[in-house]
């Protein structure tokens, strides 16, 4: 048996989807198909868009109000547990969602963090079959690589199909606060995030910047991160999200849907490089209603055993290109 703060945890299985709101849907549903998702379900005010994992979906984009500019509403998560989800329905301030009609189907309860973002805590839902094998857009299936000294692929060739990068997955997503400690604290003490890296303000190591969360799954190993929360450093400050990344299989893949996403007209944030926490080869788009898109390949997944990690921010990448102004570069676009 656990500490009472241990008991006291919703504990959530994995991430699920986010929830945007677009003040133009039908622009934004053409960039979700180059991005690579498919449409599942959709009404005037509402798609659904998913990827080939488990969930039924990944994205929900919405129509914003009348009158009302892009928003980003939240996020979805899989309760670990039928317990943990009525834990959810009994959290002070727990509305019930109305899931009857979404892809999947289950039930849903709606929670909002200290920023007001929604966190819905989701049980019951009827997944979808993996394929046997991740979608790349090599031919063959996925890349065999040759190496200098050791020839994997004798007598066969790489070929490679145009188009999307195929979605997998909802990896993880971040938001920018101006109540980082607080944040970073309930999210602690309401569900079992734990912090895998937390980075420093540059030469300053007494003041915490940003911190890369995973939910614990004990011996189990999971994404290096589903959450990441960084401290508001514009003044005045303010409270947004940061950018919403979906996993692809295979760095080929991730170059085709890159190619694809250039030729198509729209706008590189940064990428391709090869971040340094997490591991992941990143690249960062602007969608149709210039919120930051990612597709990601090659991330690392972290059990129990992993040591949380401190260290100073500023290294955001091991290769690729400069860092854009944006972010803290010097370089107006990648």
């Amino acid at each position: 048996m656990g500490s009472t703060e241990e008991i006291a945890l919703i504990r959530l299985q994995r991430l699920s989807f986010v929830i945007y709101e677009h003040p133009d849907l039908a622009v934004f549903r053409r960039f979700a198909v180059d991005f690579g998702f498919e449409e599942v379900s959709s009404t005037a005010e509402e798609i659904h868009l998913a990827g080939y994992g488990k969930d039924a979906f990944v994205y929900v984009a919405r129509t914003s109000s009348s009158g009302a500019g892009k928003r980003f509403v939240g996020a979805g998560f899989i309760a670990e547990s039928e317990a943990d989800f009525k834990a959810a329905t009994a959290h002070t301030g727990a509305e019930q969602v109305d899931s009857s009609k979404r892809p999947g189907g289950g039930q849903a309860v709606r929670i909002r963090d200290l920023n007001g973002f929604v966190v819905e805590v989701c049980w019951g839902q009827t997944e979808q079959q993996l394929p046997s094998r991740g979608v790349s857009a090599v031919t063959n299936g996925g890349p065999v690589l040759n190496g200098a000294l050791e020839k994997a692929r004798k007598g066969h060739f790489t070929r490679l199909r145009d188009g999307p990068a195929a979605v997998h997955k909802l990896g993880h997503f971040g938001y920018i606060t101006d109540k980082y400690e607080d944040t970073c604290d309930w999210y602690r003490k309401t569900f079992n995030f734990v912090p895998t890296d937390i980075l420093w303000a540059p030469g300053n190591e007494q003041v915490d910047v940003a911190t890369f969360f995973r939910l614990d799954q004990g011996k189990d190993y999971v994404d290096h991160h589903c959450l990441l929360v960084t401290r508001a450093e514009t003044i005045p400050a303010k409270t947004t999200v940061h950018h919403s990344s979906f996993e692809v299989e295979d760095l080929d893949t991730q170059m085709m849907g890159h190619q694809w996403l250039r030729n198509a007209g729209y706008e590189l944030v940064w990428g391709i490089g090869r971040h340094v926490h997490g591991s992941q080869v990143f690249d960062y788009w602007y969608d149709s209603s210039h919120f930051i898109i990612e597709h990601y390949a090659d991330g690392d997944v972290v059990n129990e055993e992993y040591e949380t990690l401190k260290a100073e921010a500023g290294n955001m990448a091991v290769w690729g290109p400069p860092v854009p102004v944006i972010w803290g570069g010097k370089q107006p676009t990648a």
